[in-house]
């Protein structure tokens, strides 16, 4: 590709730890291990299939508007797209073995009592910056800059 060095890395996975809503400190396992939700980016193939699929079943009923309720049922099912792995345990620190699947994601996206980590995630994969490549050699036409 011809701007390849200015390409994110928006197909791989990128790591969120699980802030407690709480303390706003990394949420624990009883181990020590910090929760964890591996993450595709907004910008990955597998969310722009997820959104066109969104907007292809919008334009097929096209005349009927969206509710508030299917609104957020589309954001949850987005975001379960964009989610590859998952590490989860309870606030108390408790192992939750719930496989991670579509339809676990969408349900973990979509329950009220869980808006917290909804938001954390919802936060984590619209910011570009945690989905940067490795810095970059500087381009052959940049200027020199001298410290001093």
């Amino acid at each position: 590709m011809k701007f390849a060095g200015l390409a994110l890395a928006t197909d791989v996975a990128q790591r969120m730890t699980i802030l407690h809503p709480g303390t706003r400190q990394p949420l624990r396992h009883a181990a020590g291990g910090e929760a964890w939700i591996d993450l595709h980016s907004l910008d990955s193939a597998i969310a722009r299939r997820a959104i066109r699929a969104q907007q292809d079943r919008r334009l097929r009923l096209r005349a009927v508007r969206p509710s508030a309720e299917e609104l957020e049922a589309d954001a949850a099912e987005l975001l379960a797209a964009c989610t590859a792995g998952w590490s989860l345990c309870t606030l108390e620190g408790e192992a939750l073995d719930v496989p991670c699947t579509p339809g676990n994601a969408q349900e973990l996206y979509t329950l009220p009592a869980l808006a917290w980590l909804r938001e954390q995630v919802d936060a984590f994969v619209a910011d570009r910056g945690n989905f940067h490549r490795a810095p970059s050699t500087p381009c052959w036409n940049t200027p020199a800059t001298t410290g001093g």
